[in-house]
């Protein structure tokens, strides 16, 4: 079954390309399980890695960093797999590391890129917030992922990513049409000043400002990290509150469940008494009952395009480039007109 791919292997493994790619190189950090399963798929199917993946924990002569900051959510795994995929077609092998919240980014990438030698670096997530000088100690091509920089000159790093303001705007002016104007958002870090879910509160307010609607910042609620639990605490505290919404924008799906979740416990109806809205486009929303409105981002596409933007960067063959792709609304049963009372 030489035909098998390690997307193939990690599908029947149950589990993400870049797990897969640990155990073929023997990172200690795979559980035992995990790494028995992985191993029992590829021995039942006679899987044969190639060369350089079975040399890579030795040289890293052809590596490209994955730095991931943040919650390691379904978005950002399935893009990560396809981006280890994209850079396997280029001869490159992706060396992925993640960075907790409050760890300086470029510090991690520097030392990231000298101990694993690597020839570039794709920085994944949304609170990369730095100066030019310290974007200039990175000592290898680099390629902001789902992100880009504030304040800083465009011809001094490449980006590949969507307007996340735009983008939060167009799906709160979505719930506006359909009739809200009690509309919650449930955000990130309170305290970013750049990333995705600074640019996602923005687009909110700029949507809200448009159809003539004020500014209740008790209707602005941070989570902190992207995961179900937080979003279904902060959605418990917000219907708890004086007044309740009649619709909730999640900045990331993971919120919107959550939210649900809350809901449900509130003995409250989706979307009869309250619309929810998610970011990002993943699986869960199709599945979920009911099936929830999202922002769709285009990951396949922002994907190839990162990688090949940053192989065009290793192989010196252009400048810097950004690319913005745009997003799509996909409406599903949790968003309705609200009710008139």
């Amino acid at each position: 079954m030489n035909s098998l791919s390690i997307r193939d292997i990690a599908k029947m493994a149950g589990v993400s390309v870049t797990t897969v790619s640990r155990v073929l190189n023997g990172y200690p950090d795979v559980s035992t399980s995990t790494k028995e399963r992985v191993q029992q798929v590829m021995k039942d199917c006679d899987y044969q890695p190639n060369n350089a993946a079975r040399n890579l924990k030795r040289t890293h002569s052809n590596a490209v960093g994955l730095l991931m900051e943040g919650s390691a959510t379904p978005f950002i795994t399935d893009l990560s797999d396809i981006l280890e995929e994209e850079i396997n077609m280029h001869g490159y092998t992706l060396i992925p590391h993640r960075v907790m919240n409050g760890v300086d980014g470029v510090d991690t990438a520097v030392q990231l890129v000298m101990e694993k030698r690597l020839q570039g670096l794709i920085i994944c997530g949304g609170y990369f917030i730095h100066s030019l000088e310290q974007l200039q100690r990175l000592p290898v091509p680099t390629v902001f992922c789902t992100t880009t920089l504030t304040g800083i000159d465009y011809a001094a790093y490449s980006s590949v990513h969507v307007d996340d303001r735009r983008a939060a705007a167009e799906a709160v002016n979505y719930l506006c049409s359909i009739g809200h104007r009690d509309i919650a958002i449930l955000g990130g870090i309170e305290h970013d000043q750049g990333g995705v879910s600074s640019q996602r509160l923005h687009g909110y307010c700029d949507a809200l400002n448009k159809n003539g609607i004020g500014f209740d910042p008790n209707f602005v609620r941070y989570c902190g990290l992207f995961t179900m639990q937080r979003g279904f605490e902060t959605t418990c505290k917000l219907l708890s509150s004086q007044r309740r919404p009649t619709a909730i924008f999640c900045v990331a799906d993971e919120l919107a469940v959550g939210a649900c979740k809350a809901i449900f416990h509130a003995g409250l109806r989706i979307p009869q008494d309250i619309s929810v809205m998610g970011y990002d486009g993943t699986e869960i929303t199709r599945f979920y009952e009911p099936s929830i409105c999202t922002v769709r981002q285009p990951k396949e596409k922002i994907a190839k395009k990162t990688v090949e933007v940053l192989i065009s960067l290793i192989e010196k063959k252009g400048p810097n480039q950004h690319v913005v792709f745009p997003t799509e609304i996909v409406t599903g049963g949790s968003c309705a007109s609200p009710k008139n009372d």
